[in-house]
């Protein structure tokens, strides 16, 4: 068949037609936050009846910036770290950016290849969320190579974060389980060595665990950081005493307090009849559940937004300081005044 050759329309060509200059056309695409709302709509419509879009290669070749920025999550399974992207996103691209985002499953190893993958497409920065920043071999790497980048999650007192203060959270869920009647806590968690926010957690917790006199909080680690296991579960409430069962399970995240409690019911028993469960991160299906989960919330997709202001203000020379947003605590129907019956 033969072909037909379409002419590609300029910028200039589309500042003529909305009666602006080419650089007022340019920032239209490249930051339009800096333009009037009339002026930028005019340019879009302009632009749209025309159907020109401008070449990304070409401008970035010309200005040395890609005006793209790297993402690097953990996992995307995890609906916390999809609405983190979500607001990371939608900030980009209300000031003429894109996003490439890259997962790890939690792996160091992967953490670094992905991190070296966007390196390579040329990212003009980095948001990442790491398993540990004290011994990051991604921020090692990093630290070499002069780019900008900022932490989502994790809370470093050396590097850029946006985060909650996940410790503090954690005292106020024991604070709340204590007001109940528990004095007997355990936390449920994936692997530490891959979450520092699950370490801050436990750490939290057993700190307000000792201010208010309870019992040392026991810590159970399971082999994922969204599944449970029964078998592990049914060891921690058979302890050789029953007085020393725990009452309450604090979960380090909402996905692995729906599957504890999923184990549990497989297992007899009837949350919060018998046994409290509770999570962490304020998940939208945790309100969707029966009873509704009792849980911390912590804003994600505004952790992604401001992780996304942070690394352009880095970029345009400034040193932004590292942000704690503010958690909130959703008492569900998942606790209840302590009991023995578990054990």
């Amino acid at each position: 068949m033969p072909q037909k050759t379409l002419q590609r329309l300029s910028i200039i060509d589309i500042a003529r037609d909305a009666g602006v200059s080419p650089a007022t056309v340019s920032r239209a695409f490249n930051r339009p936050d800096l333009l009037k709302a009339d002026t930028l709509q005019r340019i879009k419509a302009v632009s749209s009846e025309h159907g020109f879009r401008p070449n990304r290669v070409g401008s970035s070749l010309r200005s040395g910036s890609t005006r793209t920025l790297g993402l690097v999550l953990p996992t995307l399974r995890n609906p916390v770290f999809g609405e983190c992207f979500e607001g990371a996103e939608q900030y980009a691209h209300a000031h003429g950016y894109s996003v490439m985002v890259a997962s790890t499953g939690y792996a160091p190893a992967t953490e670094a290849d992905a991190v070296q993958s966007l390196i390579d497409h040329q990212v003009d920065g980095l948001i990442l969320t790491v398993g540990n920043p004290a011994r990051s071999a991604t921020l090692r790497l990093l630290a070499g190579q002069d780019l900008p980048y900022v932490l989502a999650y994790n809370e470093s007192p050396t590097h850029p974060f946006v985060s909650v203060d996940n410790a503090a959270a954690a005292s106020d869920m024991v604070s709340l389980l204590a007001a109940r009647g528990h004095r007997r806590i355990a936390i449920i968690s994936g692997p530490l060595t891959a979450s520092d926010r699950a370490r801050r957690r436990l750490a939290g917790a057993r700190a307000q665990a000792r201010k208010l006199g309870l019992e040392e909080v026991l810590h159970l680690p399971m082999a994922s950081h969204t599944a449970a296991d029964s078998e592990k579960l049914r060891e921690l409430l058979r302890l050789p005493s029953k007085s020393r069962a725990p009452t309450a399970l604090f979960c380090s995240n909402d996905l692995l307090a729906a599957s504890v409690i999923s184990c549990l019911r497989g297992l007899g028993l009837s949350v919060p009849a018998d046994i409290s469960v509770c999570g962490f991160d304020g998940m939208t299906f945790a309100g969707l559940m029966v009873p509704p989960l009792t849980t911390i919330e912590q804003p994600s997709h505004d952790i992604g937004a401001r992780a996304c202001a942070s690394l352009l203000a880095c970029l345009q020379g400034e040193t932004p300081p590292s942000v704690r947003l503010a958690h909130r605590l959703i008492s569900g129907g998942t606790i209840a005044a302590a009991t023995s019956a578990a054990s």
